[in-house]
């Protein structure tokens, strides 16, 4: 068995989990006495905090969710690496396919009591928190959206797509590999090795959930008069167009920033949230991309900005003649000036990709590659075959979504990219709109060849379900397991990929990762895809407001505000 031990900061003496809550309360009277330091924020409303339920597209609930509730580990922004919280200790078996977690036995489950407008202590979390979750998630009888990631967990793909007359309590206790062998041990199977689960299992889908209110009403996370929460806030107070939270007194940590509450305005993405911020009404609000260039011309000591969590690509259909052969792919790519492209068309909404994985998620890699080279693209082509353009013997297609006005002056922008630097025609290069539902079945190989005929090149986009390089290059692209199937063989960089899932040392993944993104997409990559450019995620934020952090969601727990200066 390889020990591997959490931080033990978290170390805490389970006998004195009474002593402490008193404590908690104590110093929550306490703070609000020294007036409470308040963050003011202006989003959009969310519909539910169910964890299993977030979508990583909804960037205000995830925020709300990472705040409110906590699981084995999770995400820091500092160190873009995982911390583990629930968890105090795991051990690993040999064959890598068993994990047990030693859980920390002082977390407590908390809710709003009405009648004495209070946070109070409703138990602790135990193991069977973490399995009820899952099983939870994994039953396909439940309204919540059975995610990918859960089936990195033994037997969930088997309940999940089992015959709805046979699903029980009992048949999903006996599938799925998710066990409390102690009120605070937690076994979890899986089917294959993974040095990332750390990393995974601070996705929210992940997260333990209280029986006693989930199984009550699949809404249970909808209102404050049922939801339960374990994270370092809690709720206080929520209304159609407000929610308060607070330091939650019975979380036994310090927290790093200053905010003891949290006002909520419910204000949206648009001009009432930019209006909020501007007349000193919140100190930050998330904006959305169409907003971003407006927002930073208006304010622009307010306006921040970092690479965001979407990337848009152009795939190549290897069943196809020309695009078949590598120097073709490369030449595309290396032809593109993404920088012009972004700076044309997309300001402030979209910043150039010169690699797959996002620079901030765990393990990424430091260096960039996929540079702009007319002069390799022009060797590459002319390696290929066909130089200055001569001689190609059929029109290239790229299909593009159907009725995006972005798509309609990008495509033609694209074209002319390639046609000026490789010396070709633009007539050698046709752009189709078509369906995005068509655009998804194409990207995954899922096509009736039958009702279409497969295209030279298509437009994907992919956002990962969790903050690690493994969710994007490897779980995008891999040759037998990635969504993005251009039908392609397995090569070098796959390789890579698959001893990066095995290697448990942060350091050596994240170099495993940045050889596979180097084979894939540097000056000699194979170019299965070309990366074109990542979403903005964009806000604005007070000055006096600081620990922000500029990527995953928000931890208020890591902030601090000035409140002189706010005053002044």
């Amino acid at each position: 068995m390889h020990r591997l031990l959490a931080n033990m900061q978290h170390a805490i003496g389970t006998t004195l989990v009474m002593i402490m809550a008193v404590v908690g309360v104590a110093g929550s009277v306490q703070a609000q006495d020294a007036d409470p330091v308040t963050l003011r924020i202006a989003m959009s409303a969310p519909e539910n905090l169910d964890p299993v339920q977030v979508s990583r597209f909804d960037a205000h609930v995830q925020d709300l969710v990472e705040n409110l509730f906590v699981g084995l580990t999770r995400y820091h922004p500092a160190t873009r690496d995982t911390e583990p919280v629930l968890a105090e200790s795991w051990t690993v078996s040999d064959d890598g396919l068993r994990w047990t977690f030693e859980l920390r036995e002082d977390v407590q489950w908390v809710r709003y009591d009405p009648a004495s407008e209070e946070l109070i202590a409703v138990r602790p979390v135990v193991a069977g928190d973490f399995v009820y979750a899952i099983q939870r998630a994994c039953d396909p009888l439940r309204p919540s959206p059975v995610t990918p990631n859960l089936m990195i967990v033994r037997g969930c793909h088997t309940v999940a797509n089992a015959f709805p007359e046979v699903i029980n309590d009992l048949f999903i206790a006996r599938e799925i590999g998710a066990r409390a062998t102690g009120p605070h041990t937690l076994e979890i199977d899986l089917l294959f090795p993974s040095a990332y689960l750390p990393s995974l299992l601070a996705a929210p889908e992940l997260r333990p959930l209280p029986r006693e209110a989930a199984s009550l009403s699949d809404e249970w996370a909808t209102r404050l008069s049922s939801i339960m929460t374990t994270g370092p806030y809690a709720i206080t107070g929520w209304t159609a167009s407000t929610m308060q939270l607070a330091r939650n007194p019975y979380w036994p940590d310090d927290l790093a920033g200053n905010i003891d509450r949290v006002e909520i305005t419910f204000a949206g993405e648009g001009a009432s949230a930019l209006a909020a911020v501007a007349a000193n009404r919140a100190d930050m609000a998330r904006l959305a991309p169409e907003d971003a260039a407006a927002a930073r011309s208006a304010y622009p000591d307010l306006y921040h900005a970092t690479q965001g969590s979407l990337l848009t690509v152009i795939g190549f259909s290897y069943d196809r003649a020309l695009v078949d052969v590598t120097e073709i792919r490369r030449a595309l790519a290396l032809a593109l000036d993404k920088t012009a492209l972004v700076d044309q068309l997309l300001p402030e909404q979209a910043q150039p990709a010169s690699q797959f994985t996002p620079s901030w998620v765990i393990a990424a890699p430091e260096a960039e590659t996929a540079p702009t080279s007319p002069t390799q693209a022009q060797a590459a082509y002319e390696a290929a075959g066909f130089p200055g353009c001569a001689g190609v013997p059929e029109t290239l297609i790229l299909l593009t979504p159907q009725g995006d006005p972005l798509w309609e002056e990008l495509g033609p922008a694209i074209v002319e990219q390639w046609a000026a630097v490789l010396n070709c025609h633009p007539g050698l290069f046709e752009i189709r709109p078509v369906p995005r539902t068509l655009l998804i079945e194409l990207s995954h190989s899922a096509y009736d060849p039958e009702r279409v005929t497969r295209s030279h090149m298509w437009v994907a986009t992919w956002s990962a379900d969790y903050l690690d390089a493994n969710a994007w290059i490897n779980d995008a692209l891999h040759c037998r397991y990635g969504y993005i199937k251009p039908m392609r063989e397995c090569e070098a960089a796959d390789a890579l990929l698959d001893q990066a899932g095995v290697t448990g040392d942060l350091a050596q993944r994240a170099d495993l990762y940045a050889q596979a993104e180097e084979r894939f997409f540097g000056a000699q990559g194979s170019f299965p895809v070309i990366p074109l450019f990542f979403s903005t995620s964009s806000w604005l934020q007070q000055p006096w407001l600081d620990g922000v952090n500029a990527n995953g969601p928000a931890r208020f727990d890591l902030w601090t505000i000035d409140a002189e200066a706010r005053a002044g």
